[in-house]
Protein backbone atom coordinates (compact mmCIF):
# COMPACT_ATOMS: atom_id res chain seq x y z
CA UNK A 1 0.00 0.00 0.00
CA UNK A 2 0.88 3.70 -0.59
CA UNK A 3 0.41 5.52 2.47
CA UNK A 4 0.46 9.45 2.20
CA UNK A 5 -0.52 11.26 5.72
CA UNK A 6 -0.58 14.99 6.22
CA UNK A 7 1.19 15.69 3.22
CA UNK A 8 1.82 19.19 1.99
CA UNK A 9 4.29 20.39 -0.62
CA UNK A 10 4.91 23.89 -1.31
CA UNK A 11 7.85 25.76 -3.55
CA UNK A 12 9.04 28.96 -1.68
CA UNK A 13 5.73 30.61 -0.84
CA UNK A 14 3.67 29.00 -2.99
CA UNK A 15 2.04 26.23 -1.94
CA UNK A 16 0.43 23.40 -4.32
CA UNK A 17 -1.46 21.45 -1.45
CA UNK A 18 -1.62 20.68 2.04
CA UNK A 19 -3.00 18.24 4.59
CA UNK A 20 -3.27 15.30 1.75
CA UNK A 21 -3.85 12.03 4.07
CA UNK A 22 -4.47 8.97 0.68
CA UNK A 23 -4.19 5.15 0.90
CA UNK A 24 -3.73 3.56 -2.28
CA UNK A 25 -4.26 -0.14 -1.43
CA UNK A 26 -2.72 -2.71 -3.76
CA UNK A 27 -5.54 -3.69 -6.16
CA UNK A 28 -6.93 0.01 -6.02
CA UNK A 29 -6.61 2.47 -8.94
CA UNK A 30 -6.51 5.82 -8.07
CA UNK A 31 -6.63 9.00 -10.14
CA UNK A 32 -5.58 12.50 -9.60
CA UNK A 33 -6.91 15.27 -11.04
CA UNK A 34 -7.59 19.30 -11.32
CA UNK A 35 -5.90 22.06 -13.10
CA UNK A 36 -2.66 22.34 -14.03
CA UNK A 37 0.25 23.47 -11.75
CA UNK A 38 -1.26 22.12 -8.52
CA UNK A 39 0.90 19.31 -7.42
CA UNK A 40 0.10 16.08 -8.92
CA UNK A 41 3.01 14.99 -10.47
CA UNK A 42 4.79 16.85 -7.79
CA UNK A 43 3.66 14.23 -5.81
CA UNK A 44 4.14 11.13 -8.09
CA UNK A 45 7.84 12.17 -7.62
CA UNK A 46 7.66 12.46 -4.22
CA UNK A 47 6.27 9.23 -3.44
CA UNK A 48 9.90 8.28 -5.43
CA UNK A 49 11.83 10.25 -3.13
CA UNK A 50 12.56 12.63 -6.15
CA UNK A 51 10.53 15.91 -4.55
CA UNK A 52 10.99 16.31 -0.80
CA UNK A 53 7.21 16.89 0.68
CA UNK A 54 6.93 20.63 2.79
CA UNK A 55 5.74 18.22 5.74
CA UNK A 56 3.93 14.86 6.06
CA UNK A 57 4.84 11.34 5.14
CA UNK A 58 5.00 8.99 2.40
CA UNK A 59 5.24 5.05 3.04
CA UNK A 60 5.30 2.30 0.16
CA UNK A 61 4.82 -1.06 1.33
CA UNK A 62 7.26 -1.57 4.43
CA UNK A 63 8.99 1.83 3.51
CA UNK A 64 9.32 4.98 4.78
CA UNK A 65 10.28 7.40 1.62
CA UNK A 66 13.27 8.26 2.97
CA UNK A 67 16.98 8.48 1.94
CA UNK A 68 17.55 5.06 3.82
CA UNK A 69 14.75 3.40 1.89
CA UNK A 70 13.53 5.18 -1.37
CA UNK A 71 16.13 2.36 -3.53
CA UNK A 72 13.54 -0.14 -2.19
CA UNK A 73 10.82 1.96 -3.26
CA UNK A 74 11.93 2.55 -6.85
CA UNK A 75 12.54 -0.94 -7.24
CA UNK A 76 9.31 -2.02 -6.59
CA UNK A 77 7.33 0.94 -8.80
CA UNK A 78 7.24 1.53 -12.70
CA UNK A 79 7.15 5.07 -13.47
CA UNK A 80 5.94 6.51 -16.52
CA UNK A 81 6.12 10.12 -16.76
CA UNK A 82 4.45 12.34 -19.34
CA UNK A 83 7.86 13.08 -21.33
CA UNK A 84 9.87 10.22 -21.31
CA UNK A 85 12.02 10.18 -24.69
CA UNK A 86 14.73 7.11 -24.82
CA UNK A 87 16.95 7.33 -27.71
CA UNK A 88 15.13 4.69 -29.72
CA UNK A 89 15.85 3.42 -33.28
CA UNK A 90 12.18 1.87 -33.54
CA UNK A 91 9.42 0.58 -31.22
CA UNK A 92 11.20 -2.87 -29.93
CA UNK A 93 14.17 -0.13 -28.95
CA UNK A 94 11.96 1.69 -26.86
CA UNK A 95 10.83 -1.14 -25.15
CA UNK A 96 14.27 -2.65 -24.27
CA UNK A 97 15.31 0.70 -23.08
CA UNK A 98 12.56 1.34 -20.99
CA UNK A 99 13.08 -1.69 -18.85
CA UNK A 100 16.86 -1.09 -18.82
CA UNK A 101 16.06 2.25 -17.26
CA UNK A 102 13.98 0.76 -14.25
CA UNK A 103 13.88 -3.05 -14.57
CA UNK A 104 15.63 -6.05 -14.93
CA UNK A 105 15.25 -7.13 -18.21
CA UNK A 106 15.71 -10.41 -17.56
CA UNK A 107 12.50 -10.43 -15.68
CA UNK A 108 10.19 -9.25 -18.09
CA UNK A 109 8.61 -11.81 -20.54
CA UNK A 110 7.57 -11.18 -24.36
CA UNK A 111 4.90 -13.01 -23.92
CA UNK A 112 3.85 -10.38 -21.60
CA UNK A 113 4.75 -7.30 -23.86
CA UNK A 114 2.86 -8.96 -27.14
CA UNK A 115 -0.47 -9.56 -24.69
CA UNK A 116 -0.21 -6.45 -23.55
CA UNK A 117 0.34 -4.94 -27.01
CA UNK A 118 -2.79 -7.07 -27.66
CA UNK A 119 -5.06 -5.45 -25.08
CA UNK A 120 -3.80 -1.88 -25.55
CA UNK A 121 -4.57 -2.27 -29.78
CA UNK A 122 -1.28 -2.04 -30.90
CA UNK A 123 0.10 -3.87 -33.94
CA UNK A 124 2.86 -5.73 -33.55
CA UNK A 125 4.84 -3.80 -36.97
CA UNK A 126 5.23 -1.21 -34.42
CA UNK A 127 8.10 -2.57 -32.79
CA UNK A 128 10.02 -2.31 -36.19
CA UNK A 129 8.56 1.08 -36.76
CA UNK A 130 11.13 3.60 -36.92
CA UNK A 131 10.89 5.33 -33.39
CA UNK A 132 10.75 8.97 -35.66
CA UNK A 133 7.28 7.60 -37.21
CA UNK A 134 5.85 6.74 -34.27
CA UNK A 135 2.67 9.07 -33.36
CA UNK A 136 2.73 10.31 -29.73
CA UNK A 137 -0.54 7.83 -29.18
CA UNK A 138 1.65 5.18 -30.49
CA UNK A 139 4.58 5.67 -28.09
CA UNK A 140 2.55 6.41 -24.98
CA UNK A 141 0.83 3.29 -25.03
CA UNK A 142 4.33 1.45 -25.80
CA UNK A 143 5.82 3.03 -22.75
CA UNK A 144 2.74 1.83 -20.91
CA UNK A 145 2.85 -1.70 -22.27
CA UNK A 146 6.78 -1.66 -21.13
CA UNK A 147 5.74 -0.11 -17.37
CA UNK A 148 2.65 -2.61 -17.28
CA UNK A 149 5.15 -5.76 -18.37
CA UNK A 150 7.30 -5.26 -15.25
CA UNK A 151 6.56 -7.55 -12.41
CA UNK A 152 6.31 -4.51 -9.84
CA UNK A 153 3.27 -4.11 -7.85
CA UNK A 154 3.02 -0.51 -7.85
CA UNK A 155 2.65 1.66 -11.15
CA UNK A 156 2.54 5.54 -11.70
CA UNK A 157 1.23 7.18 -14.63
CA UNK A 158 1.54 10.95 -15.33
CA UNK A 159 -1.22 11.74 -18.02
CA UNK A 160 -1.09 8.17 -19.85
CA UNK A 161 -3.68 9.09 -22.33
CA UNK A 162 -2.92 13.07 -23.34
CA UNK A 163 -2.56 11.59 -26.87
CA UNK A 164 -4.89 9.09 -27.12
CA UNK A 165 -8.65 9.24 -28.88
CA UNK A 166 -11.51 8.03 -26.93
CA UNK A 167 -11.15 4.09 -27.91
CA UNK A 168 -7.63 3.98 -27.13
CA UNK A 169 -8.16 5.53 -23.61
CA UNK A 170 -10.69 2.99 -23.13
CA UNK A 171 -8.41 0.15 -24.07
CA UNK A 172 -5.85 1.60 -21.09
CA UNK A 173 -8.81 1.87 -18.25
CA UNK A 174 -9.47 -1.52 -18.93
CA UNK A 175 -5.75 -2.57 -18.79
CA UNK A 176 -5.20 -0.57 -15.40
CA UNK A 177 -8.32 -2.45 -14.24
CA UNK A 178 -7.06 -5.44 -14.83
CA UNK A 179 -3.66 -5.13 -13.45
CA UNK A 180 -5.23 -4.11 -10.27
CA UNK A 181 -8.13 -6.11 -10.48
CA UNK A 182 -5.87 -9.56 -11.63
CA UNK A 183 -2.46 -8.60 -10.80
CA UNK A 184 -3.03 -7.20 -7.43
CA UNK A 185 -1.30 -3.71 -8.18
CA UNK A 186 -1.84 -0.09 -7.10
CA UNK A 187 -2.00 2.43 -9.40
CA UNK A 188 -1.76 5.52 -8.65
CA UNK A 189 -2.57 8.09 -11.94
CA UNK A 190 -2.75 11.63 -12.79
CA UNK A 191 -4.92 12.53 -15.66
CA UNK A 192 -7.25 15.39 -17.26
CA UNK A 193 -9.06 12.58 -19.08
CA UNK A 194 -12.54 12.27 -17.66
CA UNK A 195 -13.05 9.11 -19.29
CA UNK A 196 -9.53 7.07 -17.95
CA UNK A 197 -10.93 8.65 -14.64
CA UNK A 198 -14.03 6.69 -14.38
CA UNK A 199 -12.26 3.50 -14.33
CA UNK A 200 -11.06 4.78 -11.55
CA UNK A 201 -12.07 3.80 -7.62
CA UNK A 202 -11.11 7.11 -6.27
CA UNK A 203 -10.48 10.43 -7.93
CA UNK A 204 -8.23 12.96 -6.05
CA UNK A 205 -9.18 16.58 -7.39
CA UNK A 206 -6.33 18.98 -6.78
CA UNK A 207 -8.40 22.46 -6.68
CA UNK A 208 -5.46 24.88 -6.27
CA UNK A 209 -5.31 26.45 -2.88
CA UNK A 210 -5.09 23.67 0.24
CA UNK A 211 -6.78 19.93 0.66
CA UNK A 212 -7.41 18.20 -2.46
CA UNK A 213 -10.74 16.33 -2.23
CA UNK A 214 -11.26 13.13 -2.87
CA UNK A 215 -14.60 10.96 -4.43
CA UNK A 216 -15.03 7.77 -4.26
CA UNK A 217 -16.43 5.69 -7.03
CA UNK A 218 -15.28 7.66 -9.46
CA UNK A 219 -18.35 6.88 -12.47
CA UNK A 220 -20.03 9.46 -10.80
CA UNK A 221 -16.96 11.87 -11.60
CA UNK A 222 -17.47 15.09 -13.69
CA UNK A 223 -14.89 17.45 -14.78
CA UNK A 224 -16.67 19.91 -12.40
CA UNK A 225 -15.49 18.81 -8.89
Amino acid sequence: MITIRSASLAFGDHVLFSGLDLDVGRGRLVGLTGESGCGKTSLLRAVLGFVPLTSGTIKVDKWPCDATHVHEIRRATAYVPQELQPPAVNGADLLRLTHELTANQSQVKPESVDALMVLLGLEPSLLELSAAKLSGGQRQRLLLAAALAMPKPYLLLDEPTSALDEESTQRVGQALQKACREENRAVLVVSHDSTLLTYCDRVVAFAGTSQPITVDNAAVYSPEI
